[in-house]
């Protein structure tokens, strides 16, 4: 996912395009071709000088946790690597504060899901909240049209849009290079499809 959004960002005009990774120079290789990339693991994204001088009008969080970095930030007193709301800043993400869950029941979704999300997209749009946080979306749902399905496809069939493919791949289709797939995916820190050759055409 992160590596098509670096591209469709580009696509859609984006003038400065940043990525956070445990790879970032592969990041800055195309067809990502990010401006610039971190490693997370060395580096606090929320925190790079660069970036706090010159806030991004949109964070795009598909990792988790980065709206309770924000908010650390703003109680320390620490610039905000993202415009607020006020100035016309977003803040979106695809997962909750932590991407590793379990849901039994209907309340339990409510409250991973929901309730929280909620509670900040109110909470960052109104009151003195707007001068120092972002709007904050939880967007997950594509429309019910199928017009960016379509778009995206065309993309790809202009080679616009290219699909990285995880170094460590293609695997074999045997016992082994399946479970290998299987474990690299199970890891998640595959860098792009982790694909399987299930046959070659002669």
């Amino acid at each position: 996912v992160g590596s098509h959004l670096c591209q469709m960002a580009r696509l859609q005009g984006a003038s400065y395009v940043a990525g956070v990774g445990r790879d970032p120079q592969r990041l800055m290789e195309e067809p990502i071709s990010c401006d610039y990339a971190v490693d997370y693991t060395k580096t606090d994204p929320f925190a790079v000088t660069e970036w706090c001088d010159k806030p991004f009008d949109v964070i795009i969080d598909l990792g988790g946790g980065g709206w309770p970095a924000l908010l650390k930030n703003r109680s320390s007193g620490r610039p905000s690597i993202v415009k607020s709301a006020k100035a016309k800043g977003r803040y979106l993400t695809t997962t909750p504060d932590d991407p590793i869950f379990e849901i039994h029941k209907f309340w339990d979704m409510l409250k991973i899901f929901l309730f929280p999300s909620l509670g900040r997209a109110m909470y960052s749009r109104f009151g003195l909240s707007r001068k120092s946080l972002p709007k904050y979306s939880y967007v997950l749902a594509l429309p019910e049209t199928t017009d960016a399905v379509t778009r995206t496809l065309a993309l790809a069939s202009e080679n616009k849009l290219v699909a990285c493919i995880d170094r460590q791949g293609p695997f074999p289709f045997t016992s082994n290079g399946v479970r290998r797939a299987f474990e690299l995916q199970a890891s998640y820190h595959a860098k792009g499809k982790v694909v399987i050759t299930v046959s070659s055409e002669k």
